[in-house]
């Protein structure tokens, strides 16, 4: 059972961090979502009993082929480190029991490969080799093309890289023999192709590689036919689909997206999970990866394939480049007319960066296309002595710091050159989608690196073709519109992420070097005065690019008058002696609380700029605006709180009277409940009566709650309680604290993401329960008491010991 795992990349493209996305919430951003949902689970993902209590927890990838889209590894290592061991582990356990590990390769960015030129091909099979050795430690034997696409050139790149097979959907094969000497028998239909056998293809260049041709029935039933209901039926189905034929060994083998299992299918994890201890107990079956198949039955067949043609197009590879007809089908009667001449202007602006690109390389190497393929070992570790041995590697003579920096901005340029690709850019039904406007902003990078570095100006050019791309959104006109009025105006300076810091400055102290996303920020002074709400914060510091190695010096001075009013300048050159009269005048008039005469000071010294809370960036924008308020918040919670604890005897009374109650007094009281539940679930000891007395007046008064913050402070809560038992476990005041909690959510219809809280539980049960040494040490009545108390908050938590 294969998983392709992939999220495209949603890094902003100067920043490399992605932004909040609200349409992915409760979460951050979709990575989060979709890794809390399916990349987790399926790392511990749960085996239940006829009770629906959980029995064991299993890590799914250590039983399955997968590939991870190496874009999703950096951000799941960065981000979600707990599951990006797990699919280490896995994939080092696998090769542990076979010698052949469970994860393949993939070509890095996900792009078209028959869409690419030879050197982009050659450089994305390069890169996802490097990425794949770089984290599981070993070379791969195995490489998923993005959307199954494929050609004999991709093929041909393949096999020169060593790489042993890869994994294609049936209509993709055109014509198969069972042996050397047999006639060819041209496929009509996927029906007729054997998928229980791998094929050899033998390439133009008298290579080959191993083809396999996933099972296309049981693939779509996983992904859209509900097999995912039941574990039992989905193991089932593989095992009535092994044909009857006289081969050594009968395969049976599915491919379908990995968010299949627990993003696409809620619990589709927990099905994987039951389907493979079903497989597992069937001593008929072995259960194994590509690799290991093939050591042991190297193909005979052979097949020829379709050329320029995918798993998920009908019509070959036309959905990423044409308007053919496939889309997500989202909203009727749009058609994809763009797509055609987005595709246009990409390879517009790849083909001429890349000439501009080789001309100024070849000035320091005779070959700018291996020191791009080279250029991986930077991009997954961006360390001084990694960067010292690439040039040291690559260059017959080390060039000067100056043009290291050059040569590593034409390196960047290329690599957005590359990311603008990514196939989900062309995959849906409208060119204004979050996909394409992030291929766009890769493409704006690229022509922001050649503008400073190459100073040659192909922004215009480029605008010109995308406005042969049509909307089907009559505001947005066509891409060109797209582009100039929504994506350039987002394009980043050091001079807006000097004026970001500045602004964050005002309510964080600042130390003299530190980071600001792929920013370092080094800081020569800094200075904070307060006057009540009145704050002026002044600083000089010098930005670097982390990426590019760009440098600006800024200065600065802001005065903050609260809510979101600030008067305040910069400047990127500015003497330092000027600099000090400034600020030194504009202290002692704010000290003499003379605020006109600060404006007037700021206002002469920067002229020409000013600060607004809009320059911040998106993400923090949020938590600025709840500091802010915060201070409000807390003045309005203790007014509501003295008026209820003025008027709740008296409320109880009208109530019991069954009189009216004041429809402001209950909507008061509905506000500081919700207001206490999330304060007493947060808490680090949560008091039990509090916590009772609460719930009861949530129940009597029937009290609208807030069920998704307060399930979030229950989680939060309840994982500290667990990471306690780890330190603590024989602290039974711990399992009562948790079961109380438990309880009270219970009663209150409250649901909380529980699945941390049952893998910290399960493991601490599986640790200890049972445990001699454990035993011995609490002596046996200590020990029994806390045997009932774990086991009865386990059941609490759906978790049978």
């Amino acid at each position: 059972m294969h998983g392709h795992f992939y999220q495209p990349p949603r890094e902003n493209a100067w920043l490399e961090h992605v932004a909040k996305q609200a349409s992915a919430a409760p979460y951050h951003d979709w990575n989060e979502r979709i890794s809390a949902e399916c990349y987790g689970p399926n790392g511990a993902s749960r085996i239940l009993n006829e009770e629906q209590k959980i029995i064991s927890i299993v890590n799914n990838y250590a039983h399955i082929s997968f590939n991870f889209g190496p874009t999703l590894l950096s951000w799941m290592e960065m981000h979600d480190p707990a599951t990006y061991h797990k699919v280490l582990e896995a994939d080092a356990q696998s090769a542990a029991v076979s010698g052949h590990g469970n994860a393949i390769a993939q070509v890095y960015n996900h792009l078209i490969m028959p869409l690419a030129n030879a050197r982009d091909k050659e450089t994305q099979v390069k890169w996802g080799i490097a990425d794949f050795i770089s984290r599981f430690g070993r070379k791969p034997e195995g490489m998923w093309l993005a959307e199954t696409a494929v050609d004999l050139a991709t093929l041909e790149v393949l096999a020169e890289q060593n790489i042993q097979f890869t994994i294609l959907a049936p209509r993709q094969a055109a014509a198969v023999r069972l042996q050397a000497d047999a006639a060819w028998k041209e496929l009509n239909n996927e029906s007729e192709l054997d998928f229980s056998i791998p094929y050899i293809c033998h390439l133009p260049s008298g290579k080959q590689i191993t083809l396999f041709f996933y099972n296309g029935p049981i693939s779509r039933d996983v992904a859209f036919n509900g097999l995912l209901n039941s574990g039992k039926a989905f193991a089932d189905a593989l095992l009535h689909a092994f044909p009857e034929n006289n081969m050594p060994s009968r395969l049976v083998h599915i491919a379908t997206d990995g968010e299949t299992f627990g993003h696409h299918h809620y619990h589709g994890d927990m099905a994987l999970a039951a389907c493979i201890q079903f497989l597992l107990a069937d001593p008929d079956i072995e259960l194994l990866n590509y690799a290991t198949y093939l050591e042991k039955y190297p193909a005979v067949a052979e097949v020829q394939i379709h050329e320029n043609s995918s798993w998920s197009c009908v019509h070959g590879i036309e959905r990423w480049r044409s308007d053919c007809g496939c889309s997500d089908g989202a909203h009727a009667g749009y058609d994809q007319k763009w797509r055609a001449p987005l595709r246009k202007a990409l390879n517009w602006l790849r083909d001429q960066t890349a000439t501009l690109y080789e001309k100024a390389m070849l000035a320091y190497t005779p070959d700018p296309w291996h020191v791009r393929n080279a250029y991986i070992s930077v991009v997954l570790d961006r360390t001084d002595n990694t960067i010292r041995s690439f040039f040291a590697e690559q260059f017959s003579t080390v060039p000067d710091a100056a043009t290291q920096i050059h040569i590593i901005r034409l390196l960047e340029m290329q690599r957005h050159a590359l990311l603008m690709f990514t196939s989900c850019g062309w995959f849906f039904d409208e060119i204004s989608r979050i996909e394409t406007r992030q291929i766009l902003q890769y493409a704006d990078r690229v022509i922001q690196i050649a503008e400073n570095e190459l100073h040659v100006d192909m922004g215009e050019p480029f605008a010109a073709i995308l406005s042969e791309a049509p909307s089907n959104i009559e505001k947005i006109g066509n891409g060109a519109n797209l582009y100039l009025r929504e994506i350039k105006p987002q394009r980043l300076t050091l001079t807006k992420v000097g004026i970001h810091h500045a602004i964050l400055s005002l309510f964080n102290d600042v130390p003299g070097s530190f980071s600001v996303y792929n920013y370092t920020v080094e800081s020569t002074f800094f200075e904070k005065l307060r006057a009540g709400n009145l704050i002026l914060a002044a600083g000089r510091f010098t930005l670097v690019s982390k990426f590019t190695f760009a440098e600006q010096h800024f200065d600065y001075a802001l005065c903050y008058l609260g809510g979101l009013h600030m008067v305040g300048g910069y400047a990127s050159e500015m003497d330092e002696d000027v600099f000090e009269e400034m600020f030194l005048s504009a202290r002692d008039a704010f000290r003499r609380d003379a605020l006109q005469e600060v404006f007037s000071i700021i206002d002469k010294a920067f002229p020409d700029s000013a600060f607004s809370f809009t320059d911040v960036f998106e993400d923090e924008q949020e938590s600025l605006m709840q500091f802010i308020m915060s201070e409000s918040l807390h003045d309005a919670e203790k007014e509501y709180e003295q008026i209820y604890a003025r008027t709740f005897s008296m409320m109880q009374a009208l109530k019991r009277q069954y009189r009216k109650v004041p429809a402001i007094l209950e909507r008061n009281l509905f506000t500081v409940v919700n207001v206490l539940l999330k304060r007493e679930l947060s808490s680090p000891q949560p008091n039990r009566n509090t916590l009772d007395q609460l719930a009861d007046i949530s129940l009597s008064w029937k009290v609208p709650l807030d069920k998704e913050d307060i399930g979030f402070a229950a989680a939060m809560r309840l994982i500290h309680l667990t990471e306690q038992l780890n330190y603590h476990v024989d602290d039974l005041h711990i399992f009562d604290i948790m079961s109380r909690i438990l309880i009270r959510l219970n009663d209150l219809g409250i649901a909380f993401p529980k699945w941390k809280i049952q893998n910290a539980y399960f493991n601490i049960g599986r640790n200890y329960i049972g445990n001699t040494e454990f035993m011995r040490s609490l002596g046996e009545d200590a020990y029994n008491k806390w045997l009932i108390k774990c086991k009865a908050v386990g059941e609490q938590l759906q978790i049978r010991f």
